[in-house]
């Protein structure tokens, strides 16, 4: 698109208007009668994009309508997206829109604006790829719609889009509709997510203000995995960082959980390196003890603990070596590396 007089300014004061008085998620434009086979045709006032799902453009918005899914795209099919040849630069999802695919965005270097409901599940960071380099996400409402992996691990809506932000550019700003939202979202993850704005902010209206700010204090960070006592390593620092990993990922947690240990319960994941200065360990030279300190809500005397660590496509499940009641030890050559904590009550 380009980013040319009138049509820009009209988008710019149309989106300060839409944050401040959050854009109603349906709108009352006349809308033709859904068809029961898909419509791919580019010129359609409306477009069929799933079962239940329309969409529609209205001056420089992609609006989404009815229930149901956006649908997975991939790099051999963008064009399959009835979106594909249009000019927008906001997109407005629906309450009513369950799930939105991969890469159903990508490619559009000047969509900015999203609004969306904090009960539709985003699949990974490919929807967002090589969009506008400094985008704006709405999240509208406090729910979190709840599904389960396997049968035995919780996943939200709201931890789908805190992947999403763990991994996708320091640039995006993520707007909700109060502090209570605010602090739930950015505590999905350890350290917390940054770039988290409550929708009364003074600067709302205005994202380059917003990108200015340092938002409040983050709390101070300790890696809650070490070397155990005797295992250090002299110039090596080992950082670990509580994570929200996709759905395959827990997939295979939810394996061992269903197959493996039916008396365990999930806790949460990490992604651990081993670094000396910019230079990082894949693999240590030989087997080391690590030890994790387990969080205050997951500490129950006489607790047992295991430790799945997945590394290079592979997965291991390790026991507690300790008879601590606060703290994990277990040991391997990894350096870099996911683990996810269960524990049998």
């Amino acid at each position: 698109m380009r980013k040319t007089g009138g049509k820009i300014l009209t988008m710019l004061l149309a989106f300060s208007i839409c944050l401040t008085a959050m854009i109603p998620l349906h709108t009352k434009a006349r809308v033709p009668e859904v068809r029961s086979t898909p419509d791919w045709t580019k010129s359609s006032d409306v477009w069929q994009v799933s079962d239940g799902v329309t969409a529609y453009i209205r001056d420089g918005v992609l609006y989404f309508e009815g229930n149901g899914v956006i649908p997975d795209y991939t790099n051999d099919n963008l064009s399959d997206r009835p979106w594909h040849t249009s000019i927008f630069g906001t997109v407005v999802v629906g309450t009513g829109i369950t799930d939105i695919g991969t890469r159903a965005f990508a490619e559009f270097k000047n969509l900015r604006y999203f609004f969306i409901p904090s009960t539709t599940f985003v699949s990974d960071s490919s929807v967002f790829h090589k969009i506008d380099s400094s985008p704006v996400v709405r999240i509208q409402g406090s729910e979190e719609t709840i599904r389960m992996i396997g049968d035995r691990i919780p996943y939200t809506s709201l931890d789908s889009w805190a992947a999403v932000a763990q991994s996708t550019s320091y640039n995006t700003l993520y707007v909700v509709d109060n502090g209570t939202v605010k602090s739930l979202f950015r505590q999905k993850t350890y350290p917390n997510l940054e770039r988290v704005f409550s929708a009364d902010n003074p600067d709302i209206d205005r994202p380059t203000r917003l990108r200015e700010q340092d938002g409040e204090q983050l709390q101070p960070y300790v890696s809650p995995l070490r070397f155990a006592p005797g295992y250090e390593m002299a110039g090596r620092a080992v950082t670990s960082k509580v994570i929200r990993p996709g759905t395959a990922y827990l997939q295979v947690v939810a394996d061992y959980l269903n197959y493996g240990y039916p008396e365990y319960t999930y806790a949460q994941t990490c992604s651990n390196m081993v670094t000396t200065g910019d230079k990082v360990y894949p693999v240590l030279e030989e087997p080391k003890q690590y030890q994790f300190t387990i969080p205050e809500q997951l500490r129950s005397p006489g607790r047992v603990f295991k430790v799945i660590v997945v590394a290079d496509g592979t997965h291991t499940v390790l026991d507690d070596m300790d008879d601590s009641d606060t703290t994990i030890t277990f040991m391997t050559d990894q350096g870099t590396f996911t683990y996810s904590i269960i524990y049998k009550p």
